[in-house]
């Protein structure tokens, strides 16, 4: 048979074959600067719920104030609205720095995406000479040679890590749930204060959904640390000049924890991504490598 379509193949990935190595690490800068951007997200996030926050306390200040108004007991009520608005200025504040700083990680990504273009289709082009020379090549040529068992290696490689990878993220997904839920049970806390007074003392109110997620998270990936339960209640304000109770003030300290958790994920996702990176440019390789080796094997039958 002809070698022509083979040695043409073979010609066409030796002329692009230089863009697998910058595309997968332009593809892994991008990943790093997703995860970069996860708690600039969170911060926003937080930023808005307290803008909702300060709205709902204002809110119910302005009903107090009316129905207290005949009995000129406002005094005090209007101190609280009035620290209330600046707390609402303050957290529309933050709206607006957090947004700025998501928008800037957000161009960051977008600027290597756009210089990673030319890369990613050549690339694509790449796997796909890949694929093509190899199935011509199979139906001539059943060498089992040493290529053949270091691809095999390197893909089953490739594959675990990237199930690993995908643990890393649904963790980190558990683990952003818990810490919404934890938020959402925060602010029904302040807007009741009744559910706190009508718990028994010592309970601490922790909402069902993240006792869940964690629980799976950790099922999930048994590696994940464990973190204690906090203990001290310091009273002492936040970003915004709000105060929380204690029982607030515990769910706000377990979230911290949480976004440690959520940091040693990433630090383990970073890991895991440099060598599935790493372990798809040693797999290219070896597979241009195994393809040549098997059209000299067919000249030699020829």
């Amino acid at each position: 048979m002809s070698t022509e379509s083979i040695d043409q193949l073979v010609l066409a990935i030796s002329n692009i074959a230089h863009v697998e190595k910058p595309c997968l690490e332009n593809l892994l800068t991008i990943k790093k600067l997703e995860i970069a951007k996860e708690p600039v997200d969170k911060e926003n996030y937080d930023a808005e719920k307290k803008v909702i926050m300060w709205e709902n306390t204002i809110r119910d200040l302005n009903n107090w104030t009316l129905t207290w108004a005949l009995l000129k007991l406002t005094c005090g009520l209007q101190q609280e609205k009035e620290r209330s608005v600046e707390g609402l200025k303050k957290a529309k504040l933050l709206v607006i720095e957090t947004s700025e700083k998501v928008q800037e990680e957000k161009d960051k990504i977008h600027e290597v995406e756009v210089l990673n273009e030319k890369y990613a289709v050549e690339y694509r082009t790449l796997q796909k000479y890949r694929e093509d020379v190899s199935l011509l090549l199979d139906e001539v040529v059943k060498d089992e040679t040493v290529f053949k068992s270091q691809i095999d290696e390197l893909k089953e490689k490739s594959i675990k890590l990237f199930e690993n990878i995908q643990k890393l993220e649904k963790v980190k997904d558990l683990i952003k749930e818990a810490d919404n839920s934890l938020l959402e049970a925060i602010l029904e806390l302040r807007a009741s204060t009744s559910k706190e007074t009508l718990m028994a003392e010592g309970k601490i109110y922790f909402p069902e959904v993240a006792f869940a997620c964690l629980k799976e998270a950790r099922a999930l990936y048994p590696e994940l640390p464990g973190f204690k339960s906090p203990t001290d209640y310091v009273n002492e304000s936040d970003n915004t000049g709000a105060y929380y109770s204690p029982m607030q003030k515990y769910l706000w300290d377990v979230r911290k924890r949480l976004a440690e958790l959520t940091s040693w994920c990433a630090e383990e996702a970073l890991v895991v991504l440099e060598e599935e990176t790493q372990t798809q440019i040693q797999l290219g390789r070896k597979v241009d490598e195994y393809n040549l080796e098997r059209r000299r094997l067919l000249k030699e039958l020829m």
